[in-house]
């Protein structure tokens, strides 16, 4: 039974972390996120059913545990004696390692910090850098250690905190858990800035067309370019603010899979 419970008080805290952002976020809407029924979700929380190693492994999935929350799962469906095969435990380092790659990939505040870094008026202080990116010193402090150790940020003679000039890259169209919560975090981000910044300080724009799915790949091509080209007109100047800058293309049509696959072939 620990894999279950470990499963439902990480869900139950998930949930309670959206409804904080979004008070509106209901049981059905996790429970879609989720890919199983909403009553199906609401009896495994209150105890009342239990769920496969299969299914356990299927949430874990799609909640985008960390490396450490997956490796202690695994090691609960283990000692249950569901019969499900699990990686053995890492070692301590290990896992600190696979948790700060993970951590600056997924929370939004790893790389808002590395770019606050870049500005003039930036300061070393953890909770003046949790003002300015509106989050807590907590989650600031802890990123800072992170930050720290990985070596992307560094103490200078005079005290100082300095970023590390590194580009950072990471995989291009490979499913990622730490991705996904990040593209997941940027949209939410984005929609409350659809509604509390002011127009001048901010831009949405959209179309819905009819397309040939096999130029898809050429597509993403142009974007990151146009992307590369933006970044760099916008790096120059004097700065002082950080912005997020996200574009997306998406299906509103059911998509016949094979043909948009050999087009990446």
């Amino acid at each position: 039974m620990e894999a279950q419970l470990y499963l439902q008080k990480t869900l139950r805290e998930r949930l309670d972390e959206l409804k904080t952002k979004n008070a509106s976020f209901s049981l059905r809407a996790f429970s879609r996120l989720l890919g199983v029924s909403p009553a199906s979700l609401s009896e495994f929380l209150n105890g009342k059913r239990a769920l496969s190693p299969k299914m356990i492994m299927k949430m874990a999935d799609k909640l985008c545990l960390s490396p450490d929350e997956f490796t202690t799962l695994s090691d609960k469906l283990v000692r249950d004696k569901k019969g499900i095969d699990a990686p053995a435990r890492s070692d301590k380092k290990t896992i600190q390692i696979q948790n700060d790659q993970y951590f600056l990939v997924a929370d939004w505040h790893y790389y808002a910090i590395l770019c606050l870094a870049e500005t003039d008026d930036f300061s070393s202080d953890s909770a003046w850098i949790a003002k300015r990116l509106k989050t807590s010193q907590k989650k600031i402090s802890e990123a800072l250690e992170r930050l720290l150790r990985i070596g992307l940020l560094e103490y200078n003679s005079e005290g100082h905190l300095k970023y590390q000039d590194v580009q950072l890259i990471t995989a291009e169209d490979t499913p990622n858990t730490s991705l996904k919560k990040r593209h997941s975090e940027t949209l939410e981000a984005a929609k409350e800035s659809l509604f509390t910044d002011d127009v001048m300080l901010r831009d949405f724009s959209s179309g819905t067309i009819a397309i040939d799915p096999k130029k898809l790949p050429q597509a993403k091509k142009m974007i990151r370019e146009f992307q590369d080209q933006l970044f760099e007109f916008l790096e120059s100047g004097d700065k002082t603010e950080v912005y997020e800058i996200s574009m997306q293309i998406f299906p509103r049509s059911n998509v016949n899979k094979d043909k948009v696959y050999e087009s990446y072939q």
